[in-house]
């Protein structure tokens, strides 16, 4: 769906057709967020919406990305995505609830309530990206190499909504290294 050589039909429009219920009700939650009004949304066979923001306030940022699928909402930024952005009792609510869920995320993102950590092998290749919360650094990167430990991270680009942000760190080696169990 988010194929970069594929584009969908800017939406809505006379040419876009029609979209199933679930992407309605996404639609009808976000159309009237500050954030999105800067969007573009585009439909998708056989039904599906995506909404792209590549501005904020004026502002240049990396693409945020929300679409619609078998009655699921996805959201993507700096390189991560997360399926139904809602808590896990939440799994079966309806649309608008799980759109409400989506806005905090995207908007927590803009606020720098956290950051994301793009980790990278030696061939640049993508290894996992989990959040950064405010606080210390190095530690939070330290435990994601360790997670990600398995793909032989070399790098980590720390990402923030607007590329001006990011910050590029080496992978430790001694990061890699699983903690010694004390008997």
């Amino acid at each position: 769906m988010t194929n970069t050589t594929d584009s969908g039909t800017p939406f809505p429009s006379d040419a876009a057709g029609t979209i199933d219920e679930w992407s309605e009700a996404i639609y009808a939650a976000l159309l009237t967020w500050e954030v999105a009004k800067s969007g573009e949304w585009t439909r998708w066979e056989p039904g599906y919406l995506l909404l792209k923001i590549e501005h904020v306030e004026g502002r240049a940022i990396e693409p945020i990305v929300l679409y619609t699928s078998d009655e699921e909402l996805t959201v993507s930024f700096g390189h991560w995505i997360t399926h139904d952005p809602a808590p896990v009792e939440l799994w079966d609510a309806a649309a608008d609830v799980k759109a409400k869920h989506a806005k905090i995320l995207v908007e927590q993102w803009l606020n720098g309530d956290f950051r994301t950590a793009v980790f990278t092998d030696a061939k640049g290749n993508w290894c996992g990206t989990p959040i950064i919360e405010p606080g210390d650094l190095l530690p939070q990167l330290e435990m994601g190499a360790l997670w990600l430990r398995e793909f032989h991270p070399k790098q980590v680009e720390v990402r923030t909504p607007e590329k001006s942000g990011w910050r590029i760190y080496p992978v430790d080696p001694e990061w890699l290294k699983p903690p010694e169990i004390i008997a």
